[in-house]
């Protein structure tokens, strides 16, 4: 291998090991040495990729939200299907995602209380709240921009806030066991609702 490769090679396994202490411990136990022991390394080659433990979460953080993102594209990439199959689409992938990796959903549930996850997490929040209005509301006009005026744009817009940090919330709860409902009845309200909020009424 290649220094760079192992270097890659090195930077995974840091990452993997904050996640597998994250599923177990919580984001706040989170440290140098510990990821770097977990890992196999020593902190020397924890500190050649991360500055600190924030710059270590920031980064799977910022993995997480950016993988999630890039799958929703690829799922409705063409722009084909109705609204609702796009807004479904949307909230299934967040859903699965959360559910097969309970580290990775840890990691979202805490990252409220941790100042540079939440950050990171507020950018989300505008990248998601573009993806549905892109995606779901009515839809771009021949240039390429929205055909709703400015006014309409901003109340959709703020909709579509409401919706991606009720969706969070939301995600966060059924994930903890706060009320029992099966995965796919969920992804069913989720999608519901953000229908029912970046979508136009008619005659808007």
């Amino acid at each position: 291998m290649s220094a760079d490769e192992r270097r890659a090679e090195r930077l995974s396994s840091l990452k993997e090991a904050c996640l597998d202490l994250i599923g177990e411990t919580g984001v706040a136990s989170i440290t140098a040495e510990g990821v770097s022991g977990r890992a196999g390394l020593t902190k020397r080659y924890f500190y050649e990729s991360f500055s600190d433990r924030d710059a270590l979460l920031y980064a799977v953080m910022d993995e997480f939200f950016t993988g999630v993102r890039a799958e929703m594209l690829d799922a409705l990439a063409g722009g084909g299907g109705t609204p609702v199959y796009r807004a479904h689409t949307i909230a299934r992938i967040l859903i699965e995602t959360l559910d097969r990796d309970r580290r990775r959903a840890r990691l979202y549930i805490e990252s409220a209380g941790q100042p540079t996850l939440r950050t990171r997490r507020e950018q989300a929040y505008a990248a998601f709240v573009d993806l549905l209005l892109d995606m779901v509301s009515s839809g771009p006009d021949k240039d390429g921009g929205r055909t709703l005026n400015s006014s309409t744009e901003q109340r959709r817009t703020v909709a579509a806030l409401i919706v991606v940090a009720g969706t969070t919330q939301a995600a966060i709860s059924w994930l903890q066991g706060d009320f029992e409902l099966q995965r796919e009845n969920v992804i069913d309200e989720l999608a519901r609702m953000i229908i029912a909020a970046v979508r136009p009424a008619e005659g808007s």
